[in-house]
């Protein structure tokens, strides 16, 4: 049973069964409440992990509130059964619902009523949790909870303005409802993410560079660096950790310290997942985004570029919320419930070890179930080397080697139950140049030798592509290229047979263990069809399309070769022009001479006429003097 707090005694409860404290007066809007409204209201399994209401997620605004993915930032934070939490700002209760799994007491504010109904929606089964409508200012100034949860609200508090006052308010109006030795979680976006220098555009205002320009237009919102973000806590009277979260704090998978970026920059290079989404507006495609993560890291200076913080800040001294020795938390929430995986990074001292657990041990088993076997070693340290993947793209001159070396590391025969995670990117290239499997997770029955190997080649073809300019790769273009001429470099025999075997085997596993969102999944067909799809991807196409430098390149040529068809016609109509003129100067000739002629003729017919007159009247003269008449 929750325990009271001061909150809970304020407000009349509406008819949404939320407690009303005030009308913020806030219309902000996606335009998928209603939606959601109707999808949680029918929904059986309101978990934070329910798979059918991540089935009903149809657009961006219904994925951000129903998938699990949701979830993982407050997953990663070790939360018990006991603490008291407000949360600041909850929208259509995502988070609430798992902080309500989890916490004895919930208390979560949202100054919009429709977000605020569906968030209530969502926790309806749970006594834990009461949901408020209005701000944090509604809230009593006393030091009650034990966590204050934050997730994308603080970059909205100011309205963009660049004067640090509202943010500084709000931050000490959390530290001043916090216990001490309490913990302020609080997540935003980073304005110099390594998605924003790749091309990305603005989260919240749709604009590429806009926080990396610090914001020189309008918007509704202001995100702020690490440094900055740690000195308004330290103002506000927290002492603070910063994580990093990837590829956002909306949907993360991988959340790590500057430790792990110190301790191993390859791991802190390969953990997050590259492109990062583009939710709602296509980036310019402009730099490689895996790379630029790699140069910063490798440079020391990744920690400052992650897409996403999480901050932990602190009341005092009290328990932490992330322990010192965790570096790294990573999460397969993408799969069904049965083999959804948590694994862990820790430092020990004789390097790290990679731990890891099934979230949620005992879920009813899909079908097609019985032909796989989710077998994740619960530790295994972690390789000092460089991922096979990874030399195979810098040392292509080896690729051939390497690859016949990989393929020697699977069954010389078909078994029963074959290794399907014994692919390149689970193979690290140690110090000795030894090939040492890693992340072993998955056997199927019935995969075959070889479709295991097509596998392998397909998904390198896939990395490669993401880690590889197009033009290096020629004069291979699609996907399938890359497969065939992989194979071609291993000795291996690739026919349309084999590829066709690969679907086949393929499709049915990923359709037993992936939890696809929207009505089409998850469906063995569905997994074909996108298999095939992928198959035919141009490498351009894999990477997000062909990058601004080379549409640049393009467009200057077609202006360039538009240029040179201007001049063309503009030396065309100057050789008219010239014609023109020197017909109008040979008219002008013609036209005085023919004038000539007629002046000629005028004074030739004057001077004809004049004279026969002359002549008239000297006869006329003539006659009168001789008394005859003129003839």
């Amino acid at each position: 049973m929750s325990e009271p707090t001061p909150v809970r005694q304020l407000g009349e409860i509406n008819e949404h069964g939320c407690r009303v404290l005030s009308d913020p007066g806030i219309g902000y809007a996606d335009g998928a409440e209603e939606r959601l409204a109707e999808i949680v209201g029918g929904a059986t399994d309101l978990s934070s992990s329910s798979e059918e209401l991540a089935s009903a997620a149809t657009d961006w605004g219904t994925t951000y509130s129903l998938v699990p993915t949701r979830s993982n930032l407050l997953r990663s934070l070790d939360l018990r059964p006991g603490m008291k939490v407000l949360e600041i700002g909850c929208g259509c209760g995502p988070i609430t619902r798992y902080l309500g799994e989890q916490c004895g007491t919930v208390d979560s504010v949202e100054p919009m009523p429709a977000r605020a109904r569906v968030a209530r929606l969502r926790t309806r089964d749970l006594d834990s949790v009461e949901v408020f409508v209005g701000t944090l200012d509604d809230v009593p100034a006393e030091p009650v909870y034990d966590v204050v949860v934050v997730v994308g609200v603080l970059e909205y508090v100011g309205g963009g303005t660049a004067d640090p006052a509202p943010y500084l308010r709000f931050l000490e109006q959390c530290h001043a409802v916090l216990k001490d030795g309490g913990t302020l979680a609080l997540a935003i976006e980073n304005p110099l993410g390594v998605k924003y220098v790749a091309g990305a555009v603005e989260d919240h205002t749709n604009r590429p560079f806009d926080s990396l320009e610090g914001y020189m237009l309008a918007s509704p919102a202001r995100t702020f660096t690490r440094r900055t973000l740690q000195d308004m806590l330290a103002t506000a009277g927290f002492g603070s950790e910063v994580l990093s979260a990837f590829p956002d704090y909306k949907l993360p998978r991988a959340v790590f310290t500057d430790d792990l970026v110190h301790r191993s920059p390859e791991l802190a290079a390969h953990l997050p997942r590259f492109p990062s989404p583009d939710y709602l507006v296509p980036r310019l495609n402009l730099a490689d985004e895996a790379q630029t993560w790699r140069t910063l890291v490798d440079s020391g200076v990744g920690q400052h570029f992650a897409n996403s913080f999480l901050a932990l800040a602190t009341k005092g001294e009290g328990p932490r919320l992330w322990p010192a020795e965790r570096l790294a938390l990573l999460f397969s929430t993408e799969r069904r419930r049965p083999y959804a995986v948590r694994g862990e990074v820790r430092g020990d001292g004789d390097g790290l070890v990679f731990l890891r657990e099934v979230m949620h041990p005992g879920a009813a088993q899909p079908d097609g179930a019985a032909d796989v076997r989710h077998t994740p070693a619960a530790s295994e340290r972690v390789v000092p080397g460089a991922e096979l993947l990874t030399a195979l793209v810098e040392q292509p001159e080896r690729r051939g080697e390497l690859l016949r070396a990989w393929i020697a590391l699977l069954p010389a025969d078909d078994l029963e139950w074959m290794p399907v995670d014994l692919v390149p990117h689970n193979v690290v290239v140690d110090d000795d140049g030894t090939l040492v499997a890693i992340d072993q997770e998955w056997q199927v029955r019935g995969y075959g030798r070889s479709s295991t190997i097509v596998r392998g080649l397909f998904l390198a073809a896939l990395q490669i592509a993401q880690l590889t300019r197009p033009q290096a790769a020629s004069p291979w273009v699609t996907v399938g290229d890359v497969v065939r001429g992989l194979a071609s470099e291993a000795g291996v025999e690739l026919d349309d047979a084999a590829v066709d075997a690969f679907v086949a085997s393929e499709s049915a596993f990923q359709s037993t263990v992936v939890s696809l969102t929207g009505p089409d999944a998850p469906s063995r067909d569905r997994s074909a069809r996108d298999l095939r799809s992928m198959w035919d991807e141009t490498l351009s196409a894999v990477r997000g399309g062909e990058r601004f430098d080379l549409q640049w390149a393009e467009a200057t040529a077609q202006l360039s070769a538009h240029d040179d068809e201007v001049a063309a016609l503009r030396d065309e109509i100057a050789g008219l022009q010239d014609d023109v003129a020197r017909r109008d100067e040979s008219v002008a000739a013609e036209r005085a001479r023919a004038l000539a002629a007629e002046q000629r003729v005028e004074h030739l017919t004057r001077r004809t006429a004049y004279g026969l007159l002359v002549r008239l009247r000297r006869r006329l003269a003539r006659g009168r003097a001789g008394g005859r008449p003129a003839a």
